[in-house]
């Protein structure tokens, strides 16, 4: 039986791809035996012509020809075998992802915040992030687009539809989105070049004016025929070279500001290339969902598309970068005031396309993040796209696992939070698993509020904000210590509150930095506030105390656990979820375990 699993279909596709580029090697080398040898004949042939023989003048033109011809044509398998690699790396990257091993992808760190309610709590970013697993993005502001969409979560069930309805429709094309990666890995971007590009687009016109465009129009022709005259012998050479002062000083005059504008998009040449392959796989693929036909929309500015007008002004700088060649750049600019000339088609490109531009950019960026969480989505078949719920804040998961722990090593638990104004307390063991259990939540419910699939069976919740103090760290620099940092954080969340936010709430551990008489007081004093307040969430702790609250608020409390159980000298954890609150503890057995005497030896 065939296997058509996310990872054989990769696999598949990676096995074509190596014999494509088994192909482009060899076309490669031929190209290049075949240009050597047309230009040793060409040489060859001139030297003949210059020798004895006028006539081989003919047959040099001819190689000379053919020696261009072999050059576009090698460059452009040059180009294939570039896109071709880009292919092979991409396709190795996903059939790893498909194993669970995300490490080849960029973690975006850059984008960690330790002030953010729950980023660096739920590990949003960094080495084996959530931002690792979903990231296939390759341009700068796709990256940001992502990490954006991991910070600010969806709240709205029509918009989180819209989006969940996309990543569906992408998910199923695994050809397109590998195409659509790999025509924007062929050309590095930094960072700085779409920032440039727009600087670029509000630099003021230079040579707007009718005069320039009169003498871009009238020097060739004037070029054209002081050439003729000179060539008859009908005026001398001191006049010509009198002549070439005109267009020489009229481009001299400018150089310094045509200089400047150059800097901007010098040498961009592959990059616009690469924007517009990949603006035109997007208008050009006939998608149903309304996002991506949102996006594909965008796209269109009256007749014109982003991908024709980004390719334009392409060859338009392309052949600004004429210049940078110093014989060409100077005969081109006495004959055809070539500078002025392709600055002023680079100032009426930026002229019609300055609004759209920053449109155009912002449709591709979203659509590399949709792309990216629909090749997470590609490789777990088995998540499911969760339900959202109205009315107010809920949540009720069934066989829910942390997304990044491998499925053979993940252990599946239910979620329930009944509704608005309920708290779910889970004590137990160390390392028992509360602290994975809370961020299976966090992290679900951010996959869920960005449209993604869930690591569940099955998933429904009332989109809401989320608030975490799961890892309170000190800051020497802040002269802040462990525990005023955690009182700033949770001080934080009471202001959110009061302000009105609905929040799905997730502590582990409260007050860890005092004594433990004052943790427990201080632990139900916040919890009794909270549930005043009207908030939800799941609390973790060590404190049996704290679950006994329940008994004061049984319609409020509900009280769950992770066991230890110690056979012997072997301790062992199931991390399942058990109702009630935690019977055994294993700190006193770690201790002894590494050799720390408990008892006093007395």
């Amino acid at each position: 039986m065939a296997d058509f699993s996310p990872e054989a279909v990769y696999r598949q596709m990676l096995g074509e791809a190596v014999i494509e580029r088994d192909k482009l090697a060899g076309k490669a080398r031929r190209y290049s035996v075949a240009r050597l040898i047309t230009f040793l004949a060409f040489v060859a042939g001139v030297y003949l012509s210059i020798s004895s023989m006028p006539v081989w003048w003919i047959g040099s033109a001819v190689l000379l020809a053919g020696f261009v011809a072999l050059m576009i044509r090698h460059g452009k398998v040059l180009e294939a075998q570039k896109f071709n690699g880009a292919q092979i790396v991409s396709l190795e990257q996903e059939v790893e992802a498909c194993k669970g091993n995300y490490s080849l992808f960029e973690g975006g760190g850059s984008f960690a915040d330790s002030h953010h309610p729950y980023a660096t709590d739920l590990d949003l970013f960094g080495d084996f992030s959530l931002f690792q697993a979903l990231n296939r993005t390759v341009s700068p502001l796709g990256k940001e687009t992502l990490a954006v969409w991991l910070k600010n979560l969806l709240n709205n069930p029509d918009e989180i539809r819209l989006r969940q309805n996309a990543v569906k429709e992408l998910s199923a094309m695994p050809g397109w989105r590998i195409k659509f990666r790999a025509l924007g890995m062929v050309a590095d971007e930094s960072a700085n070049d779409l920032p440039s590009f727009y600087q670029w687009l509000e630099t003021p016109a230079l040579f707007s004016s009718p005069v320039f465009r009169v003498a871009v129009a009238l020097i060739p022709v004037l070029s054209f025929v002081v050439l003729l005259l000179l060539s008859a012998g009908m005026i001398s050479v001191q006049l010509f070279l009198l002549y070439l002062l005109i267009p020489l000083s009229l481009t001299g005059f400018y150089t310094k500001s045509i200089n400047r504008r150059h800097m901007m998009l010098s040498r961009k040449v592959d990059l616009l290339q690469k924007y517009a392959s990949r603006f035109t796989m997007v208008e050009q693929e006939p998608f149903t969902s309304a996002q991506m036909l949102n996006y594909k929309g965008r796209l269109q500015t009256g007749n014109n598309g982003a991908g024709n007008s980004i390719h334009k002004l392409g060859r338009i700088t392309s052949s600004l970068d004429t210049r940078l060649n110093f014989l060409a750049g100077f005969v081109l600019n006495v004959l055809l005031l070539w500078d002025i000339r392709q600055i002023r088609r680079l100032e009426e490109w930026q002229r019609a396309n300055r609004i759209p531009i920053p449109v155009w950019f912002g449709a591709l960026a979203e659509t590399e993040a949709i792309t990216s969480i629909a090749a997470f989505a590609y490789c777990n078949p088995a998540y499911i796209f969760p339900e959202t719920a109205s009315g107010s804040l809920m949540l009720s998961a069934e066989e829910a696992g942390h997304p990044l722990i491998e499925a053979a090593g993940r252990v599946n638990n239910d979620i329930l939070l009944p509704g608005k104004g309920h708290f779910n307390i889970i004590t137990g063991a160390n390392m028992a698993g509360k602290s994975t259990y809370l961020r299976t939540i966090g992290v679900n419910l951010v996959l869920a509020m960005c449209g993604s699939p869930v690591c569940a069976r099955s998933f429904t919740f009332y989109p809401a904000g989320i608030y975490t103090s799961l890892r309170t760290t000190d800051s020497l620099s802040a002269s802040q210590s462990y525990f005023f940092a955690e009182l700033l954080r949770l001080k934080e969340l009471i202001d959110r509150l009061n302000a009105g936010e609905t929040l799905y709430i997730l502590l582990d551990e409260i007050l860890k930095g005092t004594n433990s008489a004052d943790k427990q007081a201080g632990s139900k004093a916040l919890l009794r506030q909270l549930i005043g307040m009207e908030a939800s969430g799941f609390i973790a702790t060590h404190d049996l105390e704290l679950g006994r609250l329940a008994e004061a608020f049984p319609e409020r409390i509900v009280n769950n656990s992770f066991e230890a159980v110690i056979d012997g000298e072997a301790l062992h954890f199931d991390y399942k979820l058990k109702p009630g609150i935690a019977r055994n503890m294993n700190a006193t057995f770690l201790m002894q375990r590494m050799g720390i005497t408990i008892h006093d030896p007395e």
